[in-house]
């Protein structure tokens, strides 16, 4: 019979340690080489290969609400998500639902999803936005006013304050180009 320091230290237990530490390195590696909205495309890719009761609901892919669409941006979704962060102060968002919906046959994955805090960090609003591809190449725009999750965790979650239309008027006004 083998003894307890066998069970924790033999070959068994030695082989998941380095499995273990090679997803950890990979995981790193991929962090260090892909930008957060790589990392959420490939997230929600993956979530999508599962049935729907299979996957948590905060890793679910779900479709934006029609509420929120604004418009087609006459900009490519790589130009514009690096416009917004570069030019106006957006964060990409990690903890944010992944969205994607059905377009022409084809399931159209959201490449960027981000907020605008007026007063940061820790401001008690955000103006969240999703960038999806068109066919033609150029972004559709989806966005909403909501409490800030890191100031109001239960409120955003429960949406109070949730406002598509003013996160609409928000978004143009801060913009100095149209959306279609």
């Amino acid at each position: 019979m083998r003894d307890r320091r066998d069970r924790i230290t033999g070959p068994g237990r030695l082989r998941t340690a380095l499995a273990g530490g090679l997803l950890v390195a990979i995981a790193l590696l991929l962090a260090r080489r892909l930008s957060l909205w790589q990392l959420r495309l490939f997230g929600a890719r993956l979530s999508n290969r599962f049935p729907a009761r299979v996957v948590p609901t905060p890793i679910r892919v779900l479709p934006p609400p029609e509420r929120e669409y604004l418009g087609v941006w006459k900009r490519p979704p790589a130009a514009a998500r690096n416009r917004l962060i570069a030019e106006y102060g957006f964060t990409q968002q990690l903890r944010a639902y992944l969205h994607a919906y059905e377009r022409d046959g084809e399931t159209r994955y959201e490449l960027a999803s981000c907020a605008y805090r007026p007063n940061g960090f820790f401001s008690d609003w955000q103006l969240h936005i999703r960038l999806f591809p068109t066919p033609e190449g150029w972004t559709d725009v989806w966005c909403h006013w909501e409490r800030n999750p890191n100031v109001a965790p239960i409120a955003h979650l429960r949406q109070e304050g949730y406002d598509p239309a003013a996160g609409k008027r928000r978004l143009r006004a801060l913009l100095d180009e149209p959306i279609a």
